[in-house]
């Protein structure tokens, strides 16, 4: 049975000019060489090499299989490359879904150039509701998640670490005289209020988590007619239908004639958390790590 070894062979012998220079650039003695390929012309049933002058060349049939062996092995050894990098990590694509509540800052941009110059990877980008995250996880749809609890279910079948936390603010928009020289409020101030924002049914996060604390103090928040639970709420209060409770992250987004309120109650606070599948895949797991760590040394500087 022919082998790639032969075949290699046979191209080093056309490359080089000749058995001579091919057996010393294969450190192989061309006795040796001579006979795995007459070995090889009698398994294929042609002559590959035309002996009849004192410089071989090749025969019509020999021309023809030298030609498709080149490039049929050139894609093979550039296949085996390409493998090789696969399991590396390197050139594979992690897809990283954040909830619409979770901006995509400088701190997040940054770390995940990081990652790719690290890891030789490319990072895809997704927006999805927490639930729905923890979803794909399992599915194996996405690889990395940033969430912001509460979410309707545990995390109890992935991998979940916090990366920050950071005070709430009203989102309320810069003429409202309600806020008129106020630089901070109390959630219970806001019982009068209408809100852009609501919780959805099936879900948790940002909503959910603003509604809980208007409950705390006492009070249902009052929904506008037109509302979103999405960050197309900062829209609304620039038109004026309300006010939200938003993280501080959104100060980076905020539409010109929005201005965030700081609110004073010691548990308007905001978590965001990173969740990652169980499993043994080392480039996901070394992407978490080494996002916690940015976080970490993020708090430390601060």
């Amino acid at each position: 049975m022919w082998t790639l070894k032969q075949f290699n062979y046979l191209i080093t012998i056309v490359e080089t000019g000749g058995f001579i220079a091919a057996s010393e650039k294969l450190f192989i003695a061309q006795s040796a060489l001579s006979r795995q390929i007459k070995n090889l012309e009698e398994e294929l049933g042609f002559e590959i090499f035309d002996r009849s002058e004192k410089k071989i060349r090749l025969t019509p049939a020999g021309e023809a299989l030298y030609k498709s062996l080149k490039t049929n092995l050139d894609h093979l050894k550039s296949s085996i490359v390409s493998a090789q990098s696969i399991s590396r990590g390197e050139g594979r694509i992690i897809k990283i879904a954040h909830s619409s509540s979770i901006v995509l800052d400088q701190n997040k941009l940054e770390i995940f150039e990081q990652l790719c110059d690290t890891h030789l990877i490319d990072i895809e980008m997704n927006t999805l509701s927490s639930e729905l995250q923890l979803e794909y996880l399992l599915n194996g749809s996405i690889d990395l998640g940033f969430i912001r609890p509460p979410i309707y279910h545990n995390l109890n079948d992935v991998n979940s670490i916090s990366l920050y936390t950071a005070p709430l603010y009203v989102a309320a928009h810069s003429s409202d005289s309600f806020f008129y020289e106020k630089e901070s409020v109390t959630i219970r101030e806001l019982a009068q209020l209408n809100f852009v924002s609501v919780p959805h049914k099936g879900r948790g996060g940002l909503s959910y988590l603003a509604a809980n604390l208007c409950l705390v103090n006492g009070f249902t928040p009052q929904r506008t007619k037109i509302y979103s639970r999405k960050r197309s709420q900062l829209e609304l209060v620039a038109n004026g239908f309300g006010i939200c409770i938003v993280p501080e992250e959104f100060k980076v987004i905020l539409p010109n004639n929005v201005r965030l309120i700081p609110i004073r109650d010691d548990n308007a606070l905001s978590e965001v958390r990173l969740i990652w599948k169980k499993n043994e895949d080392p480039i996901i797991n070394s992407c978490a790590d080494a996002i916690h760590a940015y976080y970490n040394a993020k708090q430390m500087n601060f």
